[in-house]
């Protein structure tokens, strides 16, 4: 189904999947987007930039599944509506062939106790719509499957999970501390917020955001791992500049040996932010 604008032909796409889980917790699942990468594993890192009410923006940082590879950036205005488990979105800037994109989602309750999710798109784009309807419907189609094996078997999203998290005051500016934290991480070309490299000879993808956050997520995970994230933000304090790092994790098996390892990978990434 199309219409006409004034600009370019507005194009639409529509899709839907049974989830036998409860409405209310598929719908927090999709729209608390600080947990994104443990429901989504193409997603490395989200940051809320903004926040009013039931309206936000988010930045998200994503290895793009399937064989195109590579990576993306963007961010999206969204509008939350916990009561109607609603989810309006306006995509900002363009991507590739898509030039506007935009959308919502709605979590129907079933009287079973499970719900029916359905999305709708709108689109623009300067290539053949039918090909790009067919992409967003496989990318869709992989998000709702994803989203529905999360939900219905929800470990991986609680009990699996493994956060440990430490902070130091060092001295000096957060300046200072970012170049020497950037300066570990694999080089990067030019100032893009994010690129591929080498870490301990693994594959990693390393993410700079408003000269306070960085993020490296390891592409292939430390056995018995199934995700392994590293990030530090840092903060002017007084006498120096506070450092937070964290590891997030997942492991359903082993979850001992990589609780260990985060928490001596949290002990060295803050001795990284203070070598000089």
């Amino acid at each position: 189904m199309s219409t006409s604008t004034t600009d370019r032909e507005i194009h639409r796409t529509r899709a839907g999947i049974e989830i036998d889980a409860p409405a209310d917790t598929v719908y927090r699942a999709l729209t608390e987007v600080a947990d994104w990468p443990l429901l989504y594993p193409w997603i490395a890192y989200t940051e809320v930039l903004t926040q009013q009410g039931q309206d936000d923006e988010v930045k998200f940082w994503a290895v793009r599944p399937g064989p195109e590879g590579g990576l993306r950036v963007w961010t999206s205005r969204r509008t939350l509506d916990p009561v109607a488990l609603r989810m309006d979105f306006t995509q900002q800037g363009s991507v590739g062939p898509i030039k506007e994109l935009g959308g919502t989602w709605d979590f129907l309750p079933r009287p079973d106790g499970g719900c029916r999710v359905v999305s709708g798109h709108w689109f623009t784009t300067d290539a053949d719509p039918k090909e790009t309807a067919g992409e967003l419907d496989r990318h869709g189609g992989l998000q709702m499957r994803t989203l529905k094996s999360k939900t219905e078997q929800p470990s991986s999203l609680t009990s699996d999970v493994i956060r440990v998290e430490d902070s130091v005051v060092l001295a000096g500016s957060v300046a200072e501390a970012h170049a020497r934290l950037l300066a570990a991480l694999p080089a990067r070309e030019g100032e893009e917020s994010a690129w591929f490299g080498t870490q301990d000879g693994a594959p990693a993808v390393q993410i700079e955001h408003g000269g306070h956050t960085l993020v490296q997520k390891l592409l292939t995970p430390p056995e018995p791992a199934e995700l392994y994230r590293r990030r530090w933000r840092l903060a002017a304090a007084p006498g120096g500049v506070l450092v937070t790092a964290d590891v997030l994790a997942v492991a359903s098996a082993g979850r001992d040996r990589v609780l260990e390892r985060a928490a001596g990978d949290v002990r060295a990434a803050l001795a990284l932010a203070g070598q000089r």
